[in-house]
């Protein structure tokens, strides 16, 4: 028994405590009063009360005596409507979810599209995400992230048009995939660092939990594999069995190097480097296509820009297409929501002041001068793209001449 004297506790506290109305803390039979001695006598079971002592009374989750449970709005009408279907004799089919459209917003193909009921809301848009798990991630996953709002070691802004936004977490995603043998999808997940959502991985044989990017059409439950060192290497015993054919082996989440992809595969999350993480085609959507392999040497990859690659062959890459791909459809809808992402508002050069920007003073022109940024650049006609590459074949510019 836990006796506590009753000079500790605050009157309304103790107050509250006779009168029975602390029910989420104290049962009606877990507590006696010694009026002789003066000190309230608890059960060692319920030692969640002495934490709450100390807290401060709006803290305290308690209700009145009196307070009675009232239905919401939403809960009489699915009541009259369940009376009247049963008064009617007709069956009552209770809503089925995901629902389609309701007065907000409507469900058109993969993507939920707001309607006008607000300024804001006119024209926002983006995918679904009822298959994304409702609940949070795995914290020792996740690592706690620090707005730097732009700004160097030195405090200067190195970087504009950043600061503030939500909170967030980054996820630690395993982009080498250098656990081999059979890992189990075990949901799917939202990850706010990135356009991608992500896969939660099972390793059957250490119960091991990781991150990876989600391939497109995979779903919770299907067994992924990683043959990261090449197939002697990494090769599972049941390989043996005839069951375990090439197409299972290039089935979209699997992690292989170049050489041991057939020609003509859609990849993503392609290194760079035979021992390097995945570097290229991480972005929602995005994949390359597989060209020219070979034991030894470099492959060739070719980006959805048009510019083809040489790779190490002993480099790895994913099966299939980045998932979310109809990421690229959203619309925010509202300057407010990017706020929230840390993106700070762009103000034109046109409405600064001639000290400040090369565009700036004179009224509503910019004096007849080309069109530069902030620091005196051009920003139109100037080349930005190296010349020469010796890991590039067919550079992006003369892929799109040549399309």
């Amino acid at each position: 028994m836990a006796i506590i004297p009753i000079s500790r506790i605050p009157q309304s506290m103790s107050r509250k405590i006779l009168n029975k109305t602390t029910t989420l803390l104290i049962p009606r039979t877990n507590f006696s009063i010694l009026k002789s001695s003066s000190r309230l006598i608890l059960p060692q079971f319920s030692p969640l009360l002495l934490s709450f002592l100390d807290a401060p009374m709006s803290r305290i989750p308690c209700r009145h005596k009196t307070f009675v449970r009232k239905d919401t709005k939403a809960r009489k009408r699915f009541l009259e409507l369940q009376q009247e279907k049963l008064t009617k004799g007709e069956p009552f089919v209770r809503q089925s979810f995901p629902i389609k459209e309701n007065r907000f917003w409507k469900i058109e193909g993969n993507m939920k599209i707001y309607k006008p009921i607000t300024p804001s809301m006119r024209g926002r848009k983006h995918p679904t995400r009822f298959h994304l798990h409702k609940g949070s991630a795995i914290r020792r996953l996740t690592i706690g992230k620090r707005s730097t709002g732009g700004r160097n070691d030195t405090g200067k802004i190195t970087v504009r048009h950043r600061g503030s936004g939500h909170k967030r977490r980054l996820r630690v995603v395993d982009f080498h995939r250098n656990n081999p043998g059979p890992h189990q999808v075990v949901r799917i997940e939202y990850d706010p660092g990135r356009s991608a959502d992500l896969c939660l991985l099972r390793n059957l044989s250490t119960n091991e939990f990781s991150y990876i990017l989600h391939s497109n059409e995979v779903a919770p439950g299907d067994i992924l594999y990683s043959w990261r060192r090449g197939m002697s290497m990494d090769q599972p015993m049941d390989m043996e069995d005839s069951s375990f054919s090439k197409s299972k082996m290039i089935q979209r989440g699997n992690c292989l190097q170049l050489k041991d992809i057939p020609v003509g595969t859609i990849i993503h999350c392609i290194g760079l480097k035979p021992n390097g993480k995945a570097q290229l085609c991480r972005s929602a959507g995005t994949y390359g296509q597989l060209l020219f392999t070979a034991s030894t040497g470099f492959a060739q990859v070719r980006l959805q820009s048009g510019e083809v690659r040489q790779i190490p062959v002993e480099a790895c890459a994913t099966i299939g297409m980045v998932g979310n791909p109809d990421y690229h459809h959203t619309k925010l809808g509202k300057a407010g929501a990017n706020r929230r992402r840390g993106i700070r508002p762009t103000v034109r050069g046109i409405a600064m002041n001639a000290v400040t920007h090369p565009h700036g003073g004179g009224g509503k022109s910019k004096g007849n001068k080309h069109p530069r940024s902030i620091w005196g650049w051009k920003t139109k006609g100037r080349k930005t793209v190296r010349k020469y590459k010796p890991y590039v074949i067919t550079p992006r510019w003369k892929a799109k001449m040549n399309s």
